[in-house]
């Protein structure tokens, strides 16, 4: 399986406040009533809008549209859809990341 993802001024290798930072800078702001968790994996960090809550469940329940995956070694960020962490770390694990040269527009 590709993967396509665009590239980030990310600083490598990405740990997870850099994970955060990319996740604040490059991806869409969240919707009302919603937060971003960030779900590290061996190869990556899978980002979620998930409902906001006085206690979060575990695992987060996300609200639909696309999960954003960083990737650890080069920074860059691929759309997913909304599959459960441990279905998209075991896809990514056996994937192969094929980086855009530039960010595309934004729509």
């Amino acid at each position: 399986m590709d993967i396509h993802a665009f590239p980030t001024d990310a600083q490598t290798p990405v740990d997870r406040a850099e994970a955060a930072r990319i996740a604040a800078d490059h991806l869409p702001a969240d919707a009302p009533d919603t937060e971003r968790r960030i779900i590290e994996f061996p190869e990556g960090f899978a980002v979620f809008a998930v409902v906001r809550t006085n206690a979060p469940p575990d695992p987060p329940v996300p609200v639909g549209g696309s999960v954003y995956v960083i990737d650890k070694p080069t920074g860059a960020v691929s759309a997913w859809p909304t599959y459960p962490p441990a279905l998209i770390a075991a896809h990514y694990a056996t994937a192969r990341l094929i980086v855009a040269d530039d960010r595309p527009e934004p729509d």
